[in-house]
Protein backbone atom coordinates (compact mmCIF):
# COMPACT_ATOMS: atom_id res chain seq x y z
CA UNK A 1 0.00 0.00 0.00
CA UNK A 2 2.39 2.80 0.80
CA UNK A 3 4.35 1.95 -2.49
CA UNK A 4 0.88 2.87 -4.24
CA UNK A 5 1.31 5.82 -2.28
CA UNK A 6 4.66 6.76 -3.13
CA UNK A 7 3.67 6.12 -6.10
CA UNK A 8 0.99 8.52 -6.20
CA UNK A 9 3.06 11.60 -4.77
CA UNK A 10 5.64 11.29 -7.21
CA UNK A 11 2.70 11.39 -9.70
CA UNK A 12 0.74 14.38 -8.45
CA UNK A 13 4.39 16.12 -8.16
CA UNK A 14 5.00 15.55 -11.67
CA UNK A 15 1.51 16.63 -12.70
CA UNK A 16 1.73 19.92 -10.79
CA UNK A 17 4.67 20.89 -12.87
CA UNK A 18 2.77 20.39 -15.93
CA UNK A 19 4.43 18.56 -17.38
CA UNK A 20 4.55 14.68 -17.51
CA UNK A 21 8.38 13.06 -17.21
CA UNK A 22 8.90 9.28 -17.79
CA UNK A 23 10.86 7.31 -15.60
CA UNK A 24 14.56 7.12 -17.05
CA UNK A 25 15.53 3.55 -17.75
CA UNK A 26 18.50 2.01 -15.80
CA UNK A 27 19.41 -2.04 -16.72
CA UNK A 28 21.43 -3.36 -13.89
CA UNK A 29 23.14 -6.72 -14.62
CA UNK A 30 23.77 -8.98 -11.74
CA UNK A 31 26.19 -11.73 -11.30
CA UNK A 32 24.64 -14.48 -10.58
CA UNK A 33 21.88 -16.97 -12.23
CA UNK A 34 18.98 -16.45 -10.18
CA UNK A 35 17.08 -13.41 -7.77
CA UNK A 36 18.90 -13.61 -4.12
CA UNK A 37 19.27 -12.06 -0.33
CA UNK A 38 22.54 -10.99 -1.37
CA UNK A 39 20.74 -7.98 -3.63
CA UNK A 40 18.28 -7.23 -1.17
CA UNK A 41 19.31 -3.62 -1.07
CA UNK A 42 18.39 -3.34 -4.63
CA UNK A 43 15.05 -5.30 -4.02
CA UNK A 44 13.81 -2.87 -1.21
CA UNK A 45 15.33 0.15 -3.34
CA UNK A 46 12.66 -0.79 -5.99
CA UNK A 47 9.83 -1.62 -4.26
CA UNK A 48 9.99 0.73 -1.43
CA UNK A 49 9.81 3.68 -4.09
CA UNK A 50 13.59 5.09 -3.50
CA UNK A 51 14.27 4.65 -7.59
CA UNK A 52 11.58 6.44 -8.38
CA UNK A 53 12.55 9.16 -6.52
CA UNK A 54 15.23 9.41 -8.47
CA UNK A 55 13.35 9.39 -11.59
CA UNK A 56 14.78 6.11 -12.22
CA UNK A 57 12.43 2.38 -13.36
CA UNK A 58 15.13 -0.39 -12.76
CA UNK A 59 15.72 -3.55 -14.17
CA UNK A 60 17.63 -6.51 -13.04
CA UNK A 61 19.05 -9.02 -15.38
CA UNK A 62 20.51 -12.35 -14.47
CA UNK A 63 23.54 -14.10 -15.51
CA UNK A 64 24.89 -17.45 -15.67
CA UNK A 65 28.02 -16.28 -13.50
CA UNK A 66 30.00 -13.34 -12.50
CA UNK A 67 32.45 -13.41 -15.69
CA UNK A 68 29.45 -13.51 -17.97
CA UNK A 69 27.66 -10.65 -16.03
CA UNK A 70 30.57 -8.83 -16.24
CA UNK A 71 31.43 -9.02 -19.81
CA UNK A 72 27.79 -7.69 -20.38
CA UNK A 73 28.17 -5.34 -18.52
CA UNK A 74 31.91 -3.91 -19.25
CA UNK A 75 30.70 -4.16 -22.83
CA UNK A 76 27.38 -2.05 -23.01
CA UNK A 77 25.17 -4.22 -22.63
CA UNK A 78 23.80 -3.15 -19.77
CA UNK A 79 23.94 0.36 -17.76
CA UNK A 80 25.53 -0.77 -14.51
CA UNK A 81 26.75 -4.54 -12.82
CA UNK A 82 26.28 -5.42 -9.55
CA UNK A 83 29.51 -7.84 -10.08
CA UNK A 84 32.21 -8.96 -8.27
CA UNK A 85 35.38 -7.99 -8.81
CA UNK A 86 37.57 -11.09 -9.73
CA UNK A 87 36.35 -11.35 -13.50
CA UNK A 88 36.94 -7.66 -13.51
CA UNK A 89 40.39 -8.18 -12.84
CA UNK A 90 40.84 -10.97 -15.44
CA UNK A 91 39.26 -7.98 -17.66
CA UNK A 92 41.49 -5.60 -17.18
CA UNK A 93 44.55 -7.36 -17.61
CA UNK A 94 43.16 -7.76 -21.65
CA UNK A 95 41.59 -4.04 -21.68
CA UNK A 96 38.69 -3.91 -19.99
CA UNK A 97 37.73 -0.74 -17.64
CA UNK A 98 35.57 0.77 -15.55
CA UNK A 99 34.95 1.11 -11.66
CA UNK A 100 33.08 -0.20 -8.48
CA UNK A 101 31.03 2.43 -7.16
CA UNK A 102 29.19 1.06 -4.00
CA UNK A 103 30.60 -1.33 -1.70
CA UNK A 104 28.53 -4.14 -1.45
CA UNK A 105 29.74 -6.04 1.20
CA UNK A 106 32.29 -6.01 4.48
CA UNK A 107 33.89 -9.83 3.55
CA UNK A 108 34.85 -11.60 0.43
CA UNK A 109 31.61 -12.73 -0.56
CA UNK A 110 33.24 -16.04 -2.14
CA UNK A 111 34.21 -18.65 0.37
CA UNK A 112 33.95 -22.40 1.03
CA UNK A 113 31.40 -23.89 2.94
CA UNK A 114 31.50 -27.59 4.53
CA UNK A 115 29.10 -29.80 6.51
CA UNK A 116 28.67 -28.97 9.95
CA UNK A 117 29.82 -33.13 10.78
CA UNK A 118 32.92 -32.71 8.98
CA UNK A 119 36.20 -33.10 10.20
CA UNK A 120 37.18 -30.42 7.92
CA UNK A 121 38.23 -27.40 9.94
CA UNK A 122 41.05 -25.98 8.08
CA UNK A 123 42.27 -25.44 4.33
CA UNK A 124 44.67 -27.59 4.82
CA UNK A 125 41.94 -30.56 5.70
CA UNK A 126 40.81 -30.05 1.77
CA UNK A 127 43.74 -32.20 0.59
CA UNK A 128 42.62 -34.87 -1.33
CA UNK A 129 39.29 -33.53 -0.97
CA UNK A 130 36.71 -32.76 -3.95
CA UNK A 131 35.39 -28.84 -3.91
CA UNK A 132 31.85 -28.52 -6.13
CA UNK A 133 31.84 -25.27 -7.40
CA UNK A 134 28.40 -23.87 -9.27
CA UNK A 135 30.31 -23.88 -12.77
CA UNK A 136 34.19 -23.63 -13.64
CA UNK A 137 33.95 -19.95 -14.94
CA UNK A 138 32.29 -19.09 -11.20
CA UNK A 139 34.60 -16.43 -9.16
CA UNK A 140 34.34 -18.73 -6.46
CA UNK A 141 36.60 -21.12 -8.34
CA UNK A 142 39.51 -18.09 -7.74
CA UNK A 143 39.65 -17.03 -4.48
CA UNK A 144 39.15 -20.79 -3.80
CA UNK A 145 42.18 -22.17 -6.12
CA UNK A 146 43.99 -18.87 -3.42
CA UNK A 147 43.17 -20.37 -0.60
CA UNK A 148 44.30 -23.74 -1.54
CA UNK A 149 47.42 -22.33 -2.61
CA UNK A 150 48.08 -20.39 0.44
CA UNK A 151 47.68 -23.89 2.43
CA UNK A 152 50.47 -25.36 0.27
CA UNK A 153 48.29 -27.29 -1.69
CA UNK A 154 48.11 -27.19 -5.59
CA UNK A 155 44.37 -26.75 -6.94
CA UNK A 156 44.32 -28.83 -9.87
CA UNK A 157 41.47 -28.37 -11.98
CA UNK A 158 40.66 -32.50 -11.31
CA UNK A 159 40.35 -30.63 -7.40
CA UNK A 160 36.76 -29.16 -8.34
CA UNK A 161 33.81 -30.28 -9.49
CA UNK A 162 30.56 -28.33 -10.98
CA UNK A 163 27.74 -28.37 -9.37
CA UNK A 164 25.62 -26.35 -9.90
CA UNK A 165 23.34 -24.35 -6.67
CA UNK A 166 20.70 -25.04 -4.70
CA UNK A 167 19.28 -28.92 -5.13
CA UNK A 168 22.00 -29.93 -7.29
CA UNK A 169 25.18 -28.52 -4.94
CA UNK A 170 23.02 -30.02 -1.91
CA UNK A 171 22.54 -33.81 -3.20
CA UNK A 172 25.99 -33.51 -4.56
CA UNK A 173 27.42 -32.58 -1.06
CA UNK A 174 24.81 -34.98 0.89
CA UNK A 175 26.28 -38.23 -1.52
CA UNK A 176 29.42 -37.19 -0.65
CA UNK A 177 30.14 -36.78 -4.15
CA UNK A 178 31.76 -33.39 -3.40
CA UNK A 179 32.82 -32.81 0.09
CA UNK A 180 33.04 -29.09 0.07
CA UNK A 181 31.22 -26.72 -1.59
CA UNK A 182 33.11 -23.24 -3.23
CA UNK A 183 29.86 -20.50 -3.51
CA UNK A 184 28.94 -17.14 -2.82
CA UNK A 185 27.01 -15.41 0.29
CA UNK A 186 23.81 -15.48 -1.43
CA UNK A 187 24.45 -18.86 -2.58
CA UNK A 188 24.89 -20.42 1.02
CA UNK A 189 22.03 -18.07 2.38
CA UNK A 190 19.36 -20.26 0.07
CA UNK A 191 21.38 -23.56 1.75
CA UNK A 192 20.91 -22.49 4.78
CA UNK A 193 17.15 -21.34 4.21
CA UNK A 194 16.72 -25.14 3.15
CA UNK A 195 17.64 -26.41 5.82
CA UNK A 196 21.66 -27.59 5.17
CA UNK A 197 23.68 -26.36 7.78
CA UNK A 198 27.31 -25.65 6.96
CA UNK A 199 30.87 -24.29 8.80
CA UNK A 200 32.65 -22.11 6.42
CA UNK A 201 36.23 -21.49 5.42
CA UNK A 202 37.01 -17.49 4.70
CA UNK A 203 40.55 -16.83 2.82
CA UNK A 204 43.13 -16.13 5.77
CA UNK A 205 44.19 -12.73 3.80
CA UNK A 206 41.25 -11.52 2.02
CA UNK A 207 38.60 -13.07 3.48
CA UNK A 208 36.80 -10.22 5.31
CA UNK A 209 37.18 -7.51 2.75
CA UNK A 210 34.54 -6.55 0.09
CA UNK A 211 35.44 -7.95 -3.09
CA UNK A 212 32.18 -6.22 -5.23
CA UNK A 213 29.70 -3.37 -5.98
CA UNK A 214 28.13 -1.62 -8.25
CA UNK A 215 30.15 -1.20 -11.72
CA UNK A 216 29.85 1.15 -14.30
CA UNK A 217 32.41 1.08 -17.55
CA UNK A 218 34.26 4.02 -18.44
CA UNK A 219 31.88 5.01 -21.10
CA UNK A 220 28.71 3.95 -19.00
CA UNK A 221 29.74 6.67 -16.13
CA UNK A 222 30.43 9.17 -18.85
CA UNK A 223 26.69 8.35 -20.08
CA UNK A 224 24.84 7.81 -16.91
CA UNK A 225 26.81 9.52 -14.05
CA UNK A 226 23.62 11.01 -12.87
CA UNK A 227 21.61 8.06 -13.09
CA UNK A 228 24.12 6.09 -10.87
CA UNK A 229 24.55 8.85 -8.20
CA UNK A 230 20.53 8.66 -8.09
CA UNK A 231 21.06 4.15 -7.98
CA UNK A 232 23.77 4.91 -5.44
CA UNK A 233 21.52 7.31 -3.15
CA UNK A 234 18.59 4.78 -3.54
CA UNK A 235 20.69 2.08 -2.13
CA UNK A 236 21.89 4.03 0.82
CA UNK A 237 18.52 4.47 2.09
CA UNK A 238 17.51 0.80 1.31
CA UNK A 239 19.94 -0.07 3.86
CA UNK A 240 18.32 2.24 6.39
CA UNK A 241 15.25 1.20 5.61
CA UNK A 242 16.59 -2.98 6.02
CA UNK A 243 18.14 -2.14 9.63
CA UNK A 244 15.00 -0.64 10.40
CA UNK A 245 12.18 -3.06 9.80
CA UNK A 246 13.82 -6.41 8.07
CA UNK A 247 10.52 -8.31 8.48
CA UNK A 248 9.04 -5.53 5.99
CA UNK A 249 12.59 -6.47 3.63
CA UNK A 250 11.50 -9.94 3.76
CA UNK A 251 8.37 -9.05 2.55
CA UNK A 252 10.00 -7.19 -0.16
CA UNK A 253 12.40 -10.01 -1.21
CA UNK A 254 9.51 -12.23 -1.21
CA UNK A 255 7.59 -9.98 -3.61
CA UNK A 256 11.02 -10.37 -5.93
CA UNK A 257 11.64 -13.76 -5.06
CA UNK A 258 8.55 -16.04 -4.56
CA UNK A 259 10.22 -19.19 -4.46
CA UNK A 260 12.36 -17.92 -1.27
CA UNK A 261 9.25 -18.07 0.62
CA UNK A 262 9.48 -21.84 2.41
CA UNK A 263 7.87 -23.27 5.13
CA UNK A 264 4.92 -25.46 6.19
CA UNK A 265 3.35 -22.10 8.18
CA UNK A 266 3.69 -18.70 7.81
CA UNK A 267 6.02 -18.81 10.99
CA UNK A 268 7.81 -21.74 9.42
CA UNK A 269 8.53 -19.34 6.58
CA UNK A 270 8.91 -16.06 8.22
CA UNK A 271 11.70 -18.02 10.95
CA UNK A 272 13.92 -19.26 7.33
CA UNK A 273 13.25 -16.37 5.82
CA UNK A 274 14.60 -13.88 8.79
CA UNK A 275 17.76 -16.74 8.68
CA UNK A 276 18.85 -16.40 5.16
CA UNK A 277 18.88 -12.27 5.46
CA UNK A 278 20.59 -12.09 8.43
CA UNK A 279 22.76 -14.61 7.14
CA UNK A 280 26.28 -12.34 7.06
CA UNK A 281 24.55 -9.93 6.41
CA UNK A 282 26.46 -6.60 4.98
CA UNK A 283 22.67 -5.25 5.75
CA UNK A 284 22.79 -5.14 9.33
CA UNK A 285 26.32 -4.10 9.86
CA UNK A 286 26.21 -1.36 12.55
CA UNK A 287 27.60 1.57 10.16
CA UNK A 288 27.01 5.98 10.21
CA UNK A 289 25.43 6.35 7.35
CA UNK A 290 27.92 8.00 5.77
CA UNK A 291 30.01 4.75 5.51
CA UNK A 292 27.54 2.70 3.73
CA UNK A 293 28.64 1.58 0.63
CA UNK A 294 32.01 3.51 0.82
CA UNK A 295 35.25 0.98 0.38
CA UNK A 296 38.73 0.48 2.27
CA UNK A 297 41.10 1.51 -0.45
CA UNK A 298 44.05 0.59 1.94
CA UNK A 299 42.59 -2.82 2.38
CA UNK A 300 42.00 -2.91 -1.12
CA UNK A 301 45.17 -3.05 -1.56
CA UNK A 302 45.87 -6.06 -0.05
CA UNK A 303 43.15 -7.74 -1.65
CA UNK A 304 45.20 -6.60 -4.91
CA UNK A 305 48.46 -8.25 -3.97
CA UNK A 306 46.57 -11.62 -3.60
CA UNK A 307 45.12 -11.69 -6.77
CA UNK A 308 48.12 -10.70 -8.51
CA UNK A 309 50.08 -13.75 -6.62
CA UNK A 310 47.25 -15.76 -8.04
CA UNK A 311 47.57 -14.83 -11.28
CA UNK A 312 44.38 -13.39 -11.57
CA UNK A 313 45.64 -9.35 -12.43
CA UNK A 314 48.89 -9.40 -14.44
CA UNK A 315 48.85 -5.30 -14.94
CA UNK A 316 49.42 -2.59 -12.84
CA UNK A 317 46.01 -1.25 -10.77
CA UNK A 318 46.09 0.53 -7.77
CA UNK A 319 42.87 0.19 -5.13
CA UNK A 320 41.76 4.24 -6.16
CA UNK A 321 41.69 2.49 -9.85
CA UNK A 322 39.45 -0.37 -8.80
CA UNK A 323 36.92 1.45 -6.79
CA UNK A 324 36.23 4.96 -5.95
CA UNK A 325 33.76 6.92 -3.37
CA UNK A 326 33.24 9.57 -5.39
CA UNK A 327 29.54 8.95 -6.02
CA UNK A 328 28.94 8.24 -2.42
CA UNK A 329 30.10 12.16 -1.76
CA UNK A 330 28.01 13.68 -3.88
CA UNK A 331 24.48 12.48 -2.94
CA UNK A 332 23.64 15.28 -0.60
CA UNK A 333 22.13 14.86 2.25
CA UNK A 334 19.40 11.76 3.09
CA UNK A 335 16.89 12.76 5.05
CA UNK A 336 17.50 9.66 7.71
CA UNK A 337 14.46 9.67 9.64
CA UNK A 338 11.77 10.12 6.93
CA UNK A 339 13.21 6.48 5.48
CA UNK A 340 13.32 5.18 8.80
CA UNK A 341 9.41 6.27 9.05
CA UNK A 342 8.84 4.68 5.40
CA UNK A 343 10.28 1.28 6.86
CA UNK A 344 8.49 1.26 10.22
CA UNK A 345 5.24 2.24 8.45
CA UNK A 346 5.35 -0.07 5.39
CA UNK A 347 2.52 -2.25 5.17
Amino acid sequence: MLKRIVQAVLVATVAMGGTAHALEKVVIQNGSPVPAAAYLDYYVADVAGFYEEEGLEVEHRYSQGAPQGTQIAASGGADMGQLAFEPYLYGYSSGMRGQFYFNSNHYNVFFIGVPEESDIHTVEDLRGKTIGVSNMGSGSLIVARSMLRDAGIEPDPSVFLPVGTGDSAMQALKSDQVQALSLWDGGYAGLERAGLKLRYIHHPKIGWIGNGGLFLSDSSIEKNREKAIGVVRALVKARIFIKENLDAALDIYWQVNPGAKQGATEEEAHAKGIAELEFLSPFLVDAEVDEIGRFDLEALETYLEVMKEEGVLSADLTAEQLASNELLDEIGDIDVEAVRERAREWN
